[in-house]
């Protein structure tokens, strides 16, 4: 699906605290951003307002594919703030995921495993994981779900070196034909895929840099 987004004068506070004021973006199908701003500007806030787990107070909001509106796209969602399910083991956890949401390109879980480098780990629980490699698990699950839309919220939180060129290489080779929308203070999680930089600041959202006017 070729979805486009669309936002127009979007007000959003909590309480007397205004994150948003008169926000305006437009997301064309396949294309790649980044939101950023100060931590507690609103990035967070902003991706789930996208994702319709947050409500906006003022403007409008429209994901459209051609003539079709939706107030939500389908989509897949990445953050350190996630919770996983501790109980279960690596396979089983993605055997769960993917019996609930169709998996991209419908790659198998054995393959899933060993692009994420999970080899050595399948079989423990997510529990008895360190906070990177979990970390990495909730890229790879957003990055494999079959989703119109991308969400990544600070991916490459508690990654090292190596983890970060991995979920670099993820995203280059398996979201080219979707959008993707990452909220970010690192350059290394966005800078090599997203051609338009947005920041949130005094509440509203600028265009920072646009590469595609230097193509």
């Amino acid at each position: 699906m070729a979805l486009s987004l669309h936002i127009e004068n979007l007000d959003k506070k909590f309480g007397n605290h205004w994150v948003l004021k008169s926000a305006n973006l437009a997301v064309q199908p396949f294309e790649k951003i980044a939101i950023l701003g100060a931590n507690g500007s609103g990035k967070s806030t902003l991706l789930k307002i996208l994702t319709g787990f947050t409500y906006f107070d003022k403007g409008t909001l429209k994901w459209k594919d051609g003539d079709s509106e939706f107030d939500a796209p389908n989509f897949s969602f990445s953050s350190p703030y996630l919770d996983l399910f501790d109980h279960l083991t690596i396979v089983e956890h993605l055997a769960f995921h993917f019996a609930q949401k169709p998996v991209y390109q419908a790659i198998s879980i054995d393959e899933i495993i060993k692009l994420g480098n999970f080899e050595a780990f399948k079989h423990k629980q997510i529990k008895q994981l360190s906070s990177g490699v979990r970390q990495r698990f909730k890229n790879t699950l957003a990055i494999f779900s079959n989703s119109d839309v991308v969400f990544l919220d600070e991916p490459c939180s508690n990654l090292d070196e190596e983890n970060i060129k991995l979920y670099q290489n993820l995203v280059n080779d398996y979201t080219k034909d979707r959008m993707v929308i990452v909220a970010s203070n690192n350059p290394l999680e966005y800078d090599f895929i997203c051609s338009k930089e947005y920041k949130i600041e005094n509440f509203e959202l600028k265009l920072l840099r646009n590469k595609q006017l230097w193509a």
